[in-house]
C-alpha cells in the first residue's frame, strides 16, 4: 500500500472512531422499597427484562422488596426519561406479590437507551412462601432455608441456592448452578456451566441434573434411597463412598440402586465428568 493510500485510510477511519466513542455519565442509583404482608404458601413473582435477583430468608409474614434502578444519566430529568421506557410494577394480587421491570420497546434507539438502565431486585422473604424468579440478563441467588417451592430461570447468569425442604426448579442458559441442600426434589438444567449439589438428603425423591457445558458434582447422604442413572459424552463417571446394587457400568455411564432405589437421581452432561460421592449435612 502506498504512503498516500495509508494516509487516506487513516483520515477516513478517524471520524468513524470518534462517532462510535461515547462517554456516558456516571451511574446514579435509585432504590424503590416496598413491604407486603403475606400468608404462608403465597407466591412472590419477580420478572426482570435484564438484571440480577437476590433473596434472603427473613421473618414470617412479610416480604420486603428493594428494586434498585441504576441509570447512566447526569440529571433527574434524564433519569426520568430513560426510566419512562420501562413498565415497573410492585403490587399485591390475590395475596401474591408481583414485581416486574420490562422495557416497552426493543427498537434500536430504545435498546441503546436500555443499555444505560440496569434494574435489579433484592428481597427479604419468609421461608414458607413460594418464589418464582425470572430474568433475561443476570444472576439469581437465594440464601437461607426454603420450606416452600422455588422456581428460578435466567438466560444470562449463574444460579446459587442454599435450598432446603422445598421443591427446587432452576434453569439457566448461560451459567453454572450451585445448590447447597436438597431435601425433597431438584430439577436443574444449564446449557453453559457446571452443576454442583452439596448434599442430597435421605428423604429426597427426585434429583434431575442436566448440563450441556460442564461437569456435575453431587453429594448424597449414605442413607438416601435412590435409583442412580448418570452419564456423560465428554468425560468419566464415578461413584465414591456409596454402596450400590444392580450396577450397570460402562465407560461413560453408571446405573444402579442405593438402599433399594425408591427415589431417583439422574445426572447427564455432554461436556464434562460426573462425580457422585457420600456426603453429610
Amino acid at each position: 500500500m502506498s504512503a498516500l493510500i495509508r494516509v487516506a485510510a487513516f483520515v477516513l477511519v478517524l471520524p468513524l472512531s470518534a462517532c462510535v466513542s461515547i462517554d456516558l455519565p456516571d451511574a446514579v442509583e435509585r432504590t424503590v422499597t416496598k413491604t407486603f404482608t403475606v400468608q404462608p404458601h403465597s407466591t412472590v413473582h419477580v420478572t426482570l427484562r435484564g438484571g440480577s435477583i437476590s433473596a434472603e430468608t427473613g421473618d414470617p409474614g412479610a416480604v420486603k422488596v428493594m428494586l434498585v434502578e441504576r441509570v447512566n444519566a447526569s440529571t433527574d430529568s434524564q433519569i426520568d426519561a430513560l426510566l419512562a421506557d420501562y413498565d415497573i410494577t410492585l403490587k399485591q394480587d390475590a395475596g401474591d406479590v408481583v414485581v416486574s421491570a420490562r422495557r416497552r420497546s426493543d427498537d434500536d434507539w430504545k435498546l441503546w437507551k436500555a443499555n444505560r438502565v440496569h434494574i435489579s431486585a433484592r428481597l427479604v422473604v419468609p421461608s414458607d412462601v413460594k418464589l418464582a424468579f425470572d430474568t433475561s440478563g443476570g444472576s439469581i441467588a437465594v440464601r437461607g432455608d426454603r420450606h416452600d417451592a422455588l422456581k428460578a430461570d435466567t438466560s444470562g447468569g449463574s444460579i446459587t441456592v442454599d435450598g432446603g425442604a422445598g421443591e427446587l426448579d432452576v434453569d439457566t442458559s448461560g451459567g453454572s448452578i450451585s445448590v447447597k441442600r436438597v431435601l425433597t426434589s431438584l430439577k436443574a438444567d444449564t446449557s453453559g456451566g457446571s452443576i454442583t449439589v452439596g448434599y442430597v438428603g435421605p428423604h429426597a425423591t427426585n434429583v434431575d441434573l442436566d448440563t450441556s457445558g460442564g461437569s456435575i458434582h453431587v453429594g448424597v447422604d449414605a442413607d438416601a434411597s435412590l435409583r442412580v442413572d448418570a452419564g456423560t459424552s465428554g468425560g468419566g463417571v464415578g461413584v465414591d463412598g456409596l454402596t450400590m446394587s444392580d450396577v450397570e457400568r460402562g465407560r461413560s455411564h453408571i446405573r444402579g440402586s442405593i438402599n433399594g432405589g425408591t427415589g431417583r437421581l439422574r445426572a447427564d452432561t455432554s461436556g464434562g465428568s460426573v462425580t457422585i460421592k457420600a456426603a453429610r449435612e
